[in-house]
């Protein structure tokens, strides 16, 4: 069992302080958050790799693959909204276990050049001529981490499927290259991952106001580090993108971290990062 004292990526909520002024004054003026910046979709929610610090070490998660006409009502809406920020066709799972992950790309790229399209793998199932492939369909940027239990010995060192990759795209910024370790301590994923840690060690969290989270279902959750779905402000088949995220449900999540508390599913989480990002 992971037991975690002090999580790196944490931050007092004076360190988020431009952040929380921009959000209220956003608010007051418009009547609503801002609109998110990123979009999150779990296109289905397996994983190939088995790292101990992750929360599929920990939760049995049920075999779930996103419908065909629910990613397509996803982009469908992103784009009758001009969207033009991050698409990332991932949540916690292996993207590349999907094998419709080119018709996605092709799907959404067909609708809009303007969508930036992101995975992030563990780079078991990549060749140089798969990564190719991706970028001719599309594909904005690639994110590999490279797990690895030597990597004190070697610090340097990929897996030898990614070496040509490297060699390939080593210098390419589509492209980034992540040297991980296996005994690695992620945030807790809201209780996901047992570690003990002091509630009031943690205060702002901006993930709710950036990111929308799309469940395999079709559901949205609160944030990223909802793995086992505790949350749900709609459903993308029987509600507006934009009524899901300006849902008074969600708003009430929002406005208690504004002011420093952490309620339902935010109370047993321990994340906080991408501070000041709003200024």
């Amino acid at each position: 069992m992971i037991q975690q004292i002090k999580n790196t990526s944490v931050r007092h909520t004076e360190e988020h302080g431009s952040d929380i002024v921009f959000l209220k004054n956003f608010y007051n003026e418009h009547g609503h958050f801002p609109m998110f910046s990123q979009v999150l979709i779990e296109t289905r929610t397996d994983c190939n790799n088995h790292c101990p610090f992750c929360p599929h070490a920990f939760n049995k998660k049920t075999l779930g693959v996103m419908e065909w006409d629910c990613y397509t009502t996803i982009i469908d809406q992103l784009c009758r909204m001009n969207y033009n920020g991050r698409v990332a066709l991932m949540l916690s799972n292996e993207p590349l276990l999907d094998n419709r992950l080119c018709d996605m790309i092709k799907y959404a790229k067909s609708k809009s050049q303007r969508l930036f399209l992101d995975i992030t793998t563990n780079g078991r199932l990549l060749t140089v001529e798969f990564v190719d492939m991706l970028f001719r369909l599309g594909l904005d940027n690639i994110n590999i981490n490279d797990y690895r239990g030597d990597r004190d010995r070697y610090p340097q060192r990929l897996s030898p499927n990614l070496e040509p990759i490297y060699a390939a795209y080593g210098n390419n910024p589509k492209v980034c290259f992540k040297r991980r370790r296996l005994d690695e301590s992620l945030p807790n994923y809201a209780g996901n991952i047992p570690q003990s840690f002091e509630k009031e060690d943690f205060g702002f969290c901006n993930y709710p106001f950036r990111k929308l989270t799309i469940a395999y279902n079709g559901d949205v959750l609160l944030c990223c580090d909802d793995f086992m779905y505790d949350t749900n402000f709609g459903n993308i088949m029987a509600n507006n993108i934009l009524n899901c995220w300006y849902s008074p449900q969600l708003d009430y999540m929002r406005f208690s971290l504004l002011e420093n508390k952490r309620v339902g599913l935010c109370e047993r989480c321990n994340d906080s990062q991408d501070y000041n990002t709003f200024a």
